[in-house]
């Protein structure tokens, strides 16, 4: 079983992580691309970027819904990031950082 420690150790990598995020695709990335434009950096770095903030701004329930996600996945590594991201995303756009209509198009579990 996949851990959430081995998605933090593999997508804080800025290579990595721009992989992951090429891999994942969908709507949660293709908004990640976007705010990293936005901001000026590369997708794997804002990605990156996005999983410390994660690691060390998460709240526990938020990290239980990530690992149950995880664990119910065939790509667990990409389930867990998917989370991560739209999770960072939705905080974003309520600290006025993302543009909020992106969030409409997220996974149900997040709109």
């Amino acid at each position: 079983m996949v851990k959430l420690e081995e998605v933090f150790r593999s997508c804080s990598n800025p290579w990595v992580a721009e992989a992951a995020l090429a891999s994942m695709g969908g709507v949660v990335a293709a908004n990640v691309r976007a705010a990293a434009a936005r901001n000026g950096v590369a997708d794997g770095a804002f990605v990156a970027k996005l999983m410390r903030e994660f690691r060390e701004h998460s709240c526990p329930a938020v990290v239980t819904m990530t690992e149950e996600a995880m664990r119910r996945s065939e790509l667990p590594v990409l389930t867990g990031l998917q989370h991560i991201l739209a999770h960072a995303l939705i905080l974003r756009a309520l600290m006025g950082q993302v543009e909020p209509a992106a969030m409409l198009a997220l996974a149900p579990e997040y709109a």
